[in-house]
């Protein structure tokens, strides 16, 4: 072989390959560079180990997207607070737009194929609709639901998008997400 790597399963070694060394290697190539960037190949001269090790370690490019999905989203909800509906759909929307700022790239990827949605992303969208059913009369269309979702969603790419000069910030996300929140609390 012109490449120097034998052929087969890599050798055992200290630091031997695993699924979560090769996550840790693609979530930093997701984010940066997007799906692109994320191909066996380009994992396998990175960790030193043949395509094939990495296939067998996270099997198909869709699950290890899957995965990487799952990994950059875990634990958003860790720590829902407030005492009214308002107040935790703040703090909801802020947890999951933080995280969704740092991961555009991976949102990308769930836009291009909603398969790829993690079972905390879902986690997620049911605290939105179960807090804005508290706050909205039971807002039996998802109105509130919706608007929130795809406010926040198009935030971050804008936000993603936006020249330097223009610097986005949370802080910006929130006083649009309050002044929303203001009129709800007001007409319930």
């Amino acid at each position: 072989m012109a490449s120097g790597k034998a052929a087969g399963r890599p050798q055992k070694r200290d630091g031997a390959l695993s699924r979560e060394r090769i996550l840790t290697a693609a979530l930093p190539l997701l984010r940066e560079q997007g799906a692109e960037a994320v191909s066996f190949r380009r994992l396998a001269d990175s960790l030193g180990v043949t395509a094939m090790a990495i296939k067998y370690h996270v099997g198909s490019q869709q699950e290890l997207l899957a995965a990487l999905v799952e990994s950059a989203f875990k634990g958003t909800l860790s720590r829902i607070e407030g005492n009214t509906p308002d107040v935790r759909l703040r703090n909801i929307l802020s947890m999951y737009c933080a995280k969704a700022l740092e991961n555009a790239n991976v949102v990308r990827c769930i836009l291009n194929d909603t398969s790829l949605m993690s079972s905390d992303i879902i986690e997620v969208t049911e605290e939105i609709r179960k807090n804005t059913q508290l706050l909205n009369n039971g807002d039996p269309n998802d109105v509130m639901l919706n608007l929130l979702v795809d406010y926040t969603h198009g935030f971050v790419f804008s936000a993603v998008a936006a020249a330097p000069e223009h610097n986005l910030t949370e802080e910006d996300f929130l006083r649009s997400v309050d002044w929303v929140l203001g009129a709800c609390v007001s007409e319930a």
